[in-house]
């Protein structure tokens, strides 16, 4: 999922929209990142986390 965001990102900076369109997605695919992030307090054991596209190994 990360790196689907970074492709993201990468083709919104290469597109020639608008700055205002930019900023706008752009802000969305940090709070996507930040929700990726938190997401991980749900589990109680490290081993559980979410990683990608994988489970993290303990």
């Amino acid at each position: 999922m990360r790196d689907r965001l970074r492709v993201l990102e990468q083709r919104v900076n290469a597109n020639k929209m608008d700055d205002e369109d930019k900023v706008n997605i752009q802000q969305y695919i940090t709070r996507c990142y930040g929700s990726m992030t938190t997401f991980n307090i749900l589990f109680k054991e490290p081993q559980h986390y979410f990683n990608g596209d994988k489970l993290l190994e303990a």
